[in-house]
């Protein structure tokens, strides 16, 4: 078992049993590798769903009989739109433009994640965001389980299960919140002034202004359990949300945490996890961001979603912050890292999940 010297939770994680065709490994299969990797403990967010929860809960009563302490944590990537009323207004003005006919196409099928879908759709039908939502205790978790139920119906399911303000404020009680990923709702507001073809964000402030905003009305609902989270990989795009996240830490004093947003079990699954995202489009059309030639190495990829412990975190920080050419204040990011411990052990409680029968 490894030793990390500086504390660290991973809260944003995939598997196989909740992100099909976007995680490779079930949630039993990350836990041992965090543990044997240095974790205490580890989140499960898969998207819109907590289907991996019942894997979580059987492996971390295993290992707490074979004398290991692990913390399992549960929570979801929950698909984020700003306002389902606004949403019906706009489906009803596409039913009447013989154009847009195919925006309200629905799909009866299993939701699969689509990274570039979901970073910047054309569509504002389609367009959606990532929203990382933990259960601080039972209350959190019934209303994260309300939620999923809610996303799933008939009211807010258009090809991925969605949520609003609405239902965050409903349901917030005992909820920890963070912003997630390029797929995520400050990142949302980061593509709508993205020119993709001159690499630049078209109207700065206007950008600044929605970061503003999204940051108001989450510490609305959310207070202080409202997080923004960085990720480090090779992505110039990541770093200028990064830097637009840490605004917001700065002028509205919401804290920070890093994520390793894991989506394999350990560091040599990368390729394996390449070709999966594949398979999942056989037969619906390759998406742009997707290439025909697998990498041949992961520096090619770009990143490394395994397990991290903290030492791996600060090592995955400053080698891509300096391969892009960004710096940070290393006390800030210092702090984003072990951030996550203090949320994994002082503020989420230790949680196995009600289920007697009444």
């Amino acid at each position: 078992m490894k030793k990390s010297s500086i504390p660290f939770v991973g809260l944003h994680a995939h598997s196989v049993a909740g992100s099909p065709f976007d995680a490779l490994g079930y949630p039993q299969d990350h836990m041992d590798y965090a543990y044997e990797n240095g974790g205490e403990a580890l989140a499960l967010t898969d998207h819109g769903n907590m289907n991996g929860m019942a894997y979580q809960v059987l492996h971390a009563k295993k290992m707490k009989e074979e004398g290991k302490n692990f913390k399992p944590i549960f929570g979801v990537e929950a698909y984020f739109i700003p306002s389902l009323d606004v949403w019906n207004e706009e489906r009803d003005r596409a039913k009447t433009d013989k154009k847009r006919a195919s925006e309200l196409k629905d799909s009866t099928t299993m939701s699969v994640e689509n990274e570039g879908e979901t970073k910047r759709s054309k569509s504002i039908l389609n367009q959606r965001s990532h929203l990382i939502l933990l259960a601080q205790n039972q209350t959190g978790l019934n209303n994260i389980f309300a939620m999923i139920s809610k996303s799933n119906s008939d009211k807010y399911f258009f090809r991925y299960p969605r949520v609003d303000y609405e239902v965050l404020r409903e349901h917030s009680e005992g909820v920890i919140a963070a912003s997630a990923c390029m797929g995520g709702v400050y990142a949302a507001n980061f593509w709508k002034h993205w020119d993709g073809e001159k690499e630049i964000v078209t109207d700065p402030e206007a950008c600044t202004d929605a970061f503003r905003e999204t940051t108001r009305r989450m510490v609305d609902i959310f207070g202080d359990r409202w997080y923004g989270e960085l990720q480090w990989h090779t992505d110039k795009k990541q770093h200028l949300i990064n830097k637009l996240v840490i605004q917001m830490h700065k002028e509205f004093g919401i804290k920070l945490i890093s994520t390793a947003d894991s989506h394999y079990p350990t560091p040599t699954a990368w390729k394996d996890r390449e070709l999966y995202k594949r398979l999942g489009f056989l037969g619906k059309g390759k998406p742009s961001w997707l290439s025909d030639e697998l990498p041949e190495s992961v520096a090619e990829v770009g990143y490394e979603l395994y397990p991290k412990n903290g030492d791996q975190m600060w090592e995955s920080y400053k080698h891509y912050s300096e391969l892009v050419g960004e710096d940070y204040d290393d006390d800030l990011v210092m702090d984003s890292i072990t951030e996550t411990h203090n949320i994994a052990f002082n503020r989420i409680e230790e949680l196995m999940p009600d289920n007697e029968v009444r």
